[in-house]
């Protein structure tokens, strides 16, 4: 009885404390049919608890300093990622929090027996969006060969597919992280609970993960021949993703069918023994120990999110060689959008010699808080109304740093970015890295947020003479990339 209370007032301040965190993995789960699954980890994980409700009698249990630790390092990663509004990191160290809890006030012996329940909370946890350019690349591929295996000609330009009948574009929705996640999250409970030797298990997971992305595949490459051959009357519209959804469900029933030839003898459960095991130590310490834990996450956090007080802006338009001629105008091709920033420049450079246009654009955040932050979902690098992104990849420029490139068209014309960020000095392109330096900045008070950069220029086809175009400009102005404006 005494182990229970204290399981349920540390569930409680759990709850309290990190609810806003939590409140934001429900609003996923609300809004994206990808995510949708997230209401039902939660009950799911329950249930096989409580299926396995007498280990929490029977077993031996004892306050443990490991788990303490883990919990305080969850809490120290939750409040660096709650500092630079990184919600996927957030509620991965609140839910793996959970476990950690358990675990400091009853001991690794009892985390042993529901490792696959704690396990699974992880898929309520929205993630996986990073995949949606690999699995729509694998998709638009996958239809290319099937529809030259079957002699339909065919052209394709990055996501763009086109036949003698129109176009199709391997959307987001087309990439099939939905059917992905939904297949990952189904087949790794149906393993658990059909399977009992390990290696089992982990080949249907690997089963589970192959097989939606080979239908995936499958399944954009019906829906373009079912509009070649019926000269794009069926599968053009919304209906084709209906059709996804029955196709997918047929899949998973082939796949579990198949997967119950091998299936072994299910667990017995034992009858509950409700002796106690909870005398080795002084209970109130191990609970006063885990809570005050808990309660590090919003000290940490209140201490990282100060705001300074605005300074002036060190953002100014980059001094150029006589070779180039600053137009001192707004370009209007191409614009960036960063939302509420603090400072902005926008300007374009012309090569006196060969007239060729380079656009400038940089963008300031001294110091972040929500919907005002240097790496945002919101925050555009091109306008998608007017442009198309074909190809997006990582370039070498001067002093051997890498820069994000991408590659975009309009009805018109090509365009050539490249882009970086600027945290604490450090030029950076990715986003993980460029939140980890913000996070350390925070912590230690030397920055609190900023700056993003980027080049770019007119091509009509000949991208390595735009990339010269762009590695001469930084070249010849190494103010642009050292940032001595």
């Amino acid at each position: 009885m005494k182990a229970l209370l204290m399981l349920a007032i540390s569930l409680l301040c759990w709850l309290l404390v990190y609810h806003d965190t939590l409140f934001s993995m429900m609003q996923t789960w609300w809004r994206s049919e990808t995510f949708a699954h997230g209401f039902l980890i939660f009950p799911i994980s329950l249930y096989l608890i409580w299926n396995k409700r007498q280990a929490f009698y029977s077993t031996e249990k004892y306050f443990s300093t490991v788990f303490l630790f883990v919990m305080l390092a969850l809490v120290f990663i939750w409040g660096l990622a709650q500092s630079v509004d990184v919600l996927v990191a957030q509620q991965f160290a609140v839910v793996l929090m959970l476990p950690a809890l358990v675990g400091t006030l009853f001991g690794a012996k009892l985390i042993k027996q529901y490792v696959f329940p704690f396990f699974y909370l992880l898929f309520a946890v929205p993630f996986g969006d990073f995949l949606i350019p690999l699995l729509q690349g694998y998709t638009a591929a996958m239809t290319v060969w099937g529809l030259q295996l079957t002699g339909v000609p065919v052209f394709t330009e990055g996501m763009f597919i086109s036949i003698p009948e129109g176009n199709f574009e391997v959307a987001v929705a087309c990439s099939g992280i939905r059917y992905l996640i939904a297949s990952l999250a189904l087949g790794t409970l149906y393993a658990y609970l059909t399977y009992s030797r390990l290696y089992k298990q982990l080949l249907f997971v690997l089963a589970s993960i192959i097989v939606p992305v080979i239908a995936n595949g499958i399944r954009a490459y019906g829906i373009v021949m079912i509009a070649h051959l019926s000269d794009m009357k069926y599968a053009t519209g919304t209906d084709h993703l209906i059709y996804g959804w029955l196709f997918f469900g047929v899949v998973i029933f082939i796949l579990f069918f198949i997967g119950s030839f091998w299936q072994d003898e299910p667990f017995t459960v034992d009858e509950i023994n409700t002796q106690s095991y909870y005398d080795s130590i002084q209970s109130p310490k191990a609970l006063s120990l885990a809570l005050l834990v808990l309660l590090c996450g919003p000290l940490l956090s209140l201490w990282m999110s100060y705001e300074p007080p605005l300074t002036t802006s060190t953002l100014n338009e980059p001094r150029v060689s006589s070779t180039w001629l600053n137009k001192h105008e707004k370009q209007q091709k191409w614009q960036p959008y960063f939302k509420n920033a603090d400072a902005e420049i926008s300007t374009v450079y012309e090569n006196k010699r060969n007239k060729i246009e380079v656009f400038f654009y940089a963008s300031e955040y001294q110091y972040e808080r929500q919907d005002k932050e240097l790496v945002n979902f919101a925050n555009k690098v091109f306008s998608t109304k007017r442009w198309l992104l074909i190809a997006h990849q990582s370039v070498e420029s001067m002093e051997d740093i890498k820069l994000d490139e991408r590659i975009v068209r309009s009805e018109a014309e090509k365009l050539l970015i490249w882009s970086w960020y600027e945290v604490m000095g450090i030029k950076l392109t990715n986003t993980i890295s460029i939140k980890i330096a913000q996070a350390l900045g925070k912590l230690m008070g030397l920055s609190r947020g900023g700056q993003f950069k980027a080049v770019a220029t007119v091509f009509d086809h000949d991208s390595l003479q735009a990339r010269q175009h762009l590695r001469q400009f930084l070249h010849d102005n190494p103010q642009v990339f050292a940032g001595d404006n």
